[in-house]
């Protein structure tokens, strides 16, 4: 059994944020029915590289979806939405500024068909933001919340996290804020209107840095993969590439020194401690850095082991995907399609004792479901022909 069996999820949001967390619902069994305009379809789609008939990166997101076609511009396309919506349990969206409401699809007018419907909305900014009516990408929320701030070399230009962290973010925020509204109206049979601001999903990945800031009074400062309030705490280049390391308990720095034959450094007044390390952190990272240096990755991967200290090379995705965790784990997911082969993407990494999550269903080719989906609403296929051949699916 899969935990949101029966769960129906109606879906015209595009790209990142709105498609991932839906995608995340129906690998826990929801039906969700996703919506996307005759002919432009999803922004995604038309993205580099090809991966069969779409984009590799539409297929990382629309897995365990059917895909509806529908002009919501037209009164016809509103009108069906709308009984779509009748039934379903979430719809989930992130239109730009204003457009919900031009294309009949406010919280309003579809909490009126469906009274306890979960409405997730989905935008850079939010409700009663100064900057609620500007439109907003992942790279501009990076920049905007701090991350691109704190990100990249020391002294250097402020990079972009190298993956959507921002579409990320508010994929995660909206999927939990949408099964605690579930879970909100099996109690009560309350309906719920849920906000979610990329800029706000954004902002809270800063954590410590916030409070460090509070606490200090300082700005916290671009450190490439170094840790304000650890060291050592980084990648260091080897012979060969790099290794990283984490030593974030006292007990564990005996361990290091021992496993890099420095074990006077146990003792040593400058780095006995997390404060004097972070203290006489370029001391202590110039001695690094020089020793690091003597060895290839692998060498000091297998010393540092010994002692039980945390580390990893610097894995590239073709490393990760072949790595034996994620086979062991079943981590790539394949979705079968019976005219365009096997799909491989990231699976989703929830798992239960008894219930399953391991549905992987084909991302849609633009429209594929729309006349199954149609059906079960009651439409004839000569009613179908006839809105296909006015434009609307």
């Amino acid at each position: 059994m899969q935990p949101l069996e029966g769960v129906t999820v109606v879906d015209p949001s595009q790209a990142i944020a709105g498609p991932l967390a839906t995608q995340i619902l129906g690998d826990l069994g929801a039906d969700v029915v996703k919506i996307e305009h005759p002919e432009r379809g999803d922004l995604c789609r038309g993205f580099t590289p090809d991966y069969g008939p779409m984009s590799a990166y539409f297929v990382s997101l629309n897995r365990n979806k059917r895909g509806v076609t529908l002009d919501l511009t037209t009164e016809e396309g509103q009108r069906i939405l709308r009984e779509l919506v009748d039934g379903a349990d979430v719809f989930v969206q992130n239109f730009s500024p204003g457009r919900a409401e031009k294309l009949g699809a406010s919280y309003e007018e579809l909490s009126a068909v469906q009274e306890d419907l979960v409405y997730c909305d989905v935008s850079g900014y939010g409700e009663g933001s100064p900057y609620s009516d500007r439109k907003a990408f992942d790279i501009v929320l990076q920049g905007q919340s701090g991350l691109m701030g704190i990100t990249g070399p020391a002294g250097g230009e402020p990079v972009r996290v190298g993956t959507s962290l921002s579409d990320i973010s508010a994929a995660m925020t909206a999927t939990y804020a949408v099964l605690t509204a579930l879970y909100h109206r099996s109690n009560t049979g309350e309906g719920q209107y849920i906000d979610i601001s990329l800029l706000d999903t954004s902002f809270q990945f800063l954590l410590y840095h916030v409070t460090n800031y509070f606490a200090t009074g300082e700005n916290p400062e671009r450190m490439g993969s170094k840790h304000p309030n650890l060291a050592p705490y980084q990648a260091f280049r080897t012979a060969d590439s790099y290794v990283v390391i984490g030593v974030v308990s006292e007990y564990q720095w005996p361990g290091f020194c021992a496993a890099i034959d420095r074990e006077e450094w146990v003792d040593d007044e400058r780095f006995a401690t997390f404060t004097e390390r972070v203290e006489n952190r370029e001391t202590l990272d110039a001695l690094l850095d020089d020793l690091f240096e003597t060895r290839s990755t692998g060498a000091w991967i297998e010393q540092l082991q010994e002692h039980g200290v945390p580390c990893t090379p610097v894995n590239t995705v073709e490393e990760i995907v072949e790595d034996p965790h994620i086979e062991a784990r079943g981590m790539i997911a394949e979705a079968e399609h019976p005219e365009h082969g096997t799909f491989k993407m990231a699976a989703n990494p929830v798992n239960f004792s008894t219930l399953e999550t391991d549905r992987c269903d084909p991302p849609p080719t633009l429209g594929e479901h729309t006349d199954e989906v149609l059906a079960e609403l009651g439409y004839s296929w000569r009613e179908i022909e006839e809105l296909d051949e006015r434009g609307v699916l």
